[in-house]
């Protein structure tokens, strides 16, 4: 029945309630519905074991004393039935000044005479007219003795035993001649077995009870435990990211899974702060030249002797720019998303690579003033998409050209040649490895782990041409190869005389890309994918982000 709602909300249901309907409350009653199960079967095995089989050798006595019976009938007659019968009911199975048996009892009823010259019950057992195999019954038996006959003139008793009713035919005429009634007093193995039957029905209400209370204890501590990752929840929903899942100290599954929650938290709120921070960095980026491209609109419809020729053209770049960012962001979101699939990937030699896109950065180098030299080494074919690989050479070239200059470095006359240099090397332990690497200003190393995120750059005024999706785009590139990607030092730079020379920057190193690419699979790729070879300079999404 669900729980009925009130002005104020729903009403939430009672701890009580909550507590049956937990998860570890239910599984502790299907434990011991099982155990109490398995204890029933161990019971009923232990009774047939040891009960039942001292009550199964009863009725095998019975049996077998009916046998020699049947025999002494048939070879001596009634009369030898008899008379063994009374001997055995009235000297060898009987107690002194007890006028019953502490054992057998017999009732022997002649058929003609319809006499019971042996009896040691009141009756036959109306049950063993009918059945013709052995039964239980109660009867009751006179504890009178030489000393308490006057005391207690009628002392009796309930006793058990197990009996079968015997006919026994005139083998000549087919005829009933006696009928003999033999038990064997089994009360002390029903009294065991009564015995272990409390004991059995004692304990499995004491661990029904044990049961229900553990449940009940063990889902509070689980729904207090939950209600506590419920409300840091509720609270993170409600946008307070601060909120965390409180650790007991335990240190079981429960502080394991607050753990990798209040992880997955600290990563959820880095995500939102960085997109807040990407937000402000695409409104500065795009308001710049939205800004300029409204002035030059403005220019154009205000001023009909305008330039309109060299309005349109200026109008035209700083569209293109824009798409150009947008395309970065678009083409890293496919990547991460997966929509290369891997299905499409080839064996790629690395050093191919780098030679295609040498032939169109070679010049662009030369022009810029840089020294683009190789250092390649035959390495291991890697498993990846020979365009994508191109795009993310070219993006490290475009970051190289941009900011692997020192700010005096664009003097022509500057002691300090700027230079690249592009490598490419087997990796030990199986793959290749590829790095490229200046010998401009470098990246402080607390910021190095930072600019592979989108639209970060490192230059406050960010003046630099570019979007800051460069490195962005690489990263993203060598994941879906399942490479690794490391940002450390570069070429180094050697010391100068900065007051002599009037030239900033002394001694120390540039920036260094290094990408390990893993083992390639022995499986060929059915496609292959035609290589794309970027334009250098180009402020596609090659562009750094430092």
């Amino acid at each position: 029945m669900m729980d009925e709602d009130t002005p104020s909300g729903p009403r939430q249901p009672s701890m009580l309630r909550r507590l049956t309907r937990t998860t570890s409350f239910r599984f502790a009653l299907i434990t011991v519905s099982l155990f109490m199960v398995s204890v029933m079967l161990l019971g009923a095995f232990s009774y047939r074991a040891t009960i039942g089989a001292a009550i199964t050798g009863v009725e095998d006595q019975i049996d077998e004393e009916f046998e020699n019976l049947q025999k002494i009938y048939q070879l001596v007659g009634l009369a030898s039935l008899r008379g063994t019968v009374k001997a055995r009911a009235s000297s060898e199975n009987r107690l002194l000044f007890n006028p019953y048996s502490s054992d057998s009892l017999y009732i022997l009823i002649d058929s003609k005479t319809k006499q019971l010259p042996v009896r040691d019950l009141e009756e036959v057992p109306s049950e063993a007219l009918t059945s013709d195999g052995a039964i239980e019954f109660e009867y009751r038996r006179d504890r009178r003795n030489l000393e308490n006959t006057f005391l207690e003139p009628e002392s009796f008793e309930t006793r058990y035993a197990i009996g079968r009713l015997e006919r026994f035919y005139d083998p000549q005429t087919g005829e009933l001649e006696a009928l003999i009634f033999l038990a064997r007093d089994i009360s002390d193995l029903v009294s065991i077995r009564m015995a272990a039957r409390d004991v059995i029905l004692t304990m499995a209400l004491g661990t029904l009870v044990l049961a229900l209370l553990l449940a009940f204890f063990s889902s509070r501590s689980f729904l207090v435990r939950i209600d506590r990752v419920n409300r840091t929840a509720e609270a993170v929903r409600a946008g307070d990211l601060s909120r965390r899942v409180p650790l007991s100290g335990a240190q079981d599954e429960f502080d394991s899974l607050a753990q990798n929650l209040n992880a997955m938290l600290d990563q959820i709120e880095r995500l939102m702060d960085g997109m807040r921070q990407v937000s402000d960095n695409i409104a500065h980026d795009l308001r710049s030249p939205l800004t300029r491209i409204r002035n030059r609109l403005d220019t154009a419809i205000t001023k009909p002797d305008a330039d309109t020729q060299d309005i349109l053209h200026k109008t035209a770049g700083d569209v293109d720019r824009l798409l150009a960012t947008f395309n970065a962001l678009l083409s890293i979101t496919r990547i991460e998303a997966g929509e290369q699939t891997k299905k499409r990937m080839q064996r790629v030699d690395l050093i191919s690579v780098v030679n295609e896109v040498l032939e169109l950065y070679e010049p662009a180098a030369e022009e810029a003033g840089f020294d683009l030299v190789t250092d390649l080494t035959p390495a291991p074919e890697v498993l990846g998409s020979r365009e994508l690989l191109s795009q993310a050479l070219a993006n490290l070239l475009d970051n190289a050209f941009k900011y692997g200059v020192l700010p005096d470095q664009e003097n022509k006359d500057s002691r300090i040649t700027p230079r690249i240099e592009i490598k490419v090397a087997p990796r030990p332990g199986g793959g290749a490895l590829l790095s490229v690497a200046d010998n401009g200003p470098g990246v402080p190393a607390s910021d190095r782990a930072r600019i592979l995120n989108r639209f970060v750059r490192l230059e406050q005024s960010r003046s630099t041409q570019g979007s800051g999706l460069g490195l962005s785009m690489v990263s993203a590139i060598i994941s879906f190869h399942d490479g690794n990607l490391t940002i450390g030092d570069g070429l180094a730079r050697p010391a100068i005389d900065a007051e002599a020379d009037g030239i900033a920057g002394g001694a120390g190193a540039g920036l260094g890309v290094r990408i390990a690419f893993p083992v390639a699979p022995k499986t060929r790729a059915t496609s292959a994918t035609k290589a794309a070879r970027p334009s250098p300079g180009s402020d596609s999404p090659g562009i750094q982000s430092s």
